[in-house]
């Protein structure tokens, strides 16, 4: 990848000089910016392969720096003439993973959380630049629709109807939340929120985080498929349910392929949970709860998962008295 010329916008000295030198290790240049308004003039007068955004910044320098004002920025970021492509990044928690959707349907083309964790701001900036710099995509009257396919877990990574769309292996987070939205319950693919999921995954992945690795894999579904002449949509594969949630689309079929997953957190919790059951056959969750040395929050959501599987049923009762009871085998 040739040499890429990177706008930085933050406000905090400090993270400038990281982020600047993240840029530097990739062989990339940057420049900065501290506020919205020295921004777009970097942005009007000087090219840039990619800006990193900030949420929250102030209007000038020296002024009250607001979330609202980084969102209005990645606005008029968008609006120019040649704009590059924008990745936000913002502390963890603030504002969230539903910020963090609107970001994306802002324009932003990714979201990195700060702190950063290890190496995914670096990733994140390499696969942006990929992305802008690729093959150009059809004009979208040339493109024809999606019609839905399969999509396909294996070892080298993540295939939608034959195309490799992410998952290689590394990204655990897209490759579990795949296997994880693959469960079906009445022949219908069953929804989950981004704190489920990532309950589901390891009980240290916050939900912000899982809400960012989905975005990005949306985003890889539709660049990969635009390269092939298909317009895939931005809610093409995985789309928020009806009422919440993340769930597959009805025209997606999930296979996973031969390889074993690496066991999650998750997993072995589900194992624990089940152990209770094949003991006992019924059990209220108070009295799961009882008999498990792990939290609240993981016995529920690998009683969900359970649930959801087939595996054991809900037979009445509410709260922690709600009955659950093992799905015989026929």
């Amino acid at each position: 990848m040739s040499k890429a010329r990177i706008l930085i916008i933050d406000d905090h000295l400090d993270v400038r000089a990281e982020v600047k030198e993240r840029i530097e290790s990739l062989g990339h240049e940057s420049d900065e910016a501290t506020c919205q308004e020295q921004a777009l003039a970097k942005l009007r007068d000087l090219q840039f392969d990619l800006a990193l955004l900030d949420l929250t910044i102030p209007v000038k320098h020296d002024g009250v720096a607001r979330v609202e004002h980084g969102k209005n920025l990645l606005q008029r970021i968008v609006a120019l003439p040649s704009p590059p492509p924008v990745v936000v990044i913002t502390s963890n928690g603030v504002p969230g993973h539903k910020r963090a959707v609107e970001m994306m349907e802002l324009g932003a083309k990714s979201f990195v959380a700060k702190p950063f964790d290890d190496d995914e701001l670096e990733s994140k900036i390499q696969k942006v630049l990929a992305t802008a710099n690729g093959k150009p995509a059809p004009e979208s009257a040339a493109l024809k629709p999606f019609e839905g396919g399969a999509l396909v877990l294996n070892e080298g990574g993540i295939e939608l109807c034959g195309v490799l769309v992410g998952g290689i292996r590394g990204n655990s987070i897209i490759r579990a939340v795949v296997a994880r939205l693959a469960i079906k319950k009445d022949d219908k693919y069953v929804k989950a929120s981004a704190q489920t999921l990532a309950t589901s995954i390891t009980s240290s992945l916050s939900a912000p985080s899982l809400t960012s690795a989905i975005n990005d894999f949306r985003i890889q579904c539709t660049e990969k498929l635009r390269l092939e002449g298909v317009d895939c949509g931005k809610d093409g594969v995985i789309h928020t349910a009806k009422g919440g949630g993340y769930q597959f689309r009805e025209w997606i079929e999930v296979r996973l392929g031969r390889e074993d997953l690496v066991p999650t957190e998750a997993e072995e919790d589900r194992e624990v949970v089940m152990r209770i059951f094949n003991r006992h056959k019924t059990r209220t969750v108070k009295q799961v709860r009882d008999a498990v040395e792990i939290s609240a929050v993981r016995t529920k959501a690998a009683m969900a998962t359970l649930e959801a599987r087939g595996k054991i049923k809900n037979t009445g009762g509410s709260g922690s008295t709600t009955t659950y009871a093992i799905v015989a085998v026929e």
